[in-house]
């Protein structure tokens, strides 16, 4: 996979995203817009309700600063855009001009995904995902391995030692999760993360909305920073 020309730097959510992509990792459809117009014409185009996020490579956090809206109509998404353009101003000393129209995952669990190094070497990192995920740190670990890549029995077992895995399994008659997508997003994170190298200072996906056995798994956030090439 060339991934020469992704530029330098703390990419925005798009272009994080649209490198997960490039990896084979399944996103939630977005379109990026600037103007009120532009976003009801997206949210038109998706056809349902949809999730209103500031896009901006100096903004990680964008709930903390009014950067995220959930649940919106075509008809309430272009004035929320402009409120969020005050609000994001006034708190993060931003002004965005940049912001995405993302269509709403619902149904699913959502988990955490990233990668950590250490004097040890470069970890894959899983966990309960959501605005949660710092409260319960229910995660597990693993290092690359010399070859690069995780294998697809690594990745389950990885899945198996979290607290929350029966959230997965069809706890208490809840649906079975599509843990064979998730597996596979958890290969394609590590391999992504093996051939980037020390080129990548931080990846992180939260969450990944892992939906019911058959209809996959979708990439709702995420975070990349890049070294020069």
């Amino acid at each position: 996979m060339d991934v020469a020309d992704v530029r330098a730097g703390s990419l925005d959510e798009a272009e994080a995203k649209q490198l997960f992509a490039r990896f084979g990792i399944p996103c939630a459809r977005e379109t990026v817009v600037s103007t009120p117009a532009e976003a009801e014409a997206a949210a038109g185009a998706f056809g349902g309700r949809v999730v209103l996020k500031v896009l901006s490579g100096e903004i990680t956090h964008k709930s903390d600063v009014g950067g995220v809206a959930v649940n919106l109509t075509a008809d309430q998404v272009g004035e929320r855009l402009t409120a969020m353009t005050s609000e994001v101003t006034q708190k993060a000393g931003i002004t965005p001009e940049r912001f995405l129209v993302q269509e709403m995952v619902a149904g699913g669990t959502e988990m955490i995904l990233g990668m950590h190094r250490d004097p040890l070497g470069t970890a894959i990192l899983l966990g309960m995902g959501g605005v949660t995920a710092e409260l319960f740190k229910d995660t597990t670990m693993r290092l690359l391995p010399a070859e690069g890549a995780l294998g697809r029995d690594q990745a389950l077992e990885m899945l198996r030692e979290l607290r929350t895995w029966p959230l997965l399994d069809g706890f208490r008659g809840r649906p079975k999760a599509d843990v064979e997508a998730l597996v596979s997003t958890i290969v394609a994170f590590s391999g992504m993360t093996a051939q980037l190298g020390e080129r990548l200072i931080e990846a992180e996906i939260n969450p990944v909305f892992v939906l019911p056995e058959g209809q996959g798994v979708r990439a709702a956030d995420g975070v990349v920073v890049l070294a020069a090439a």
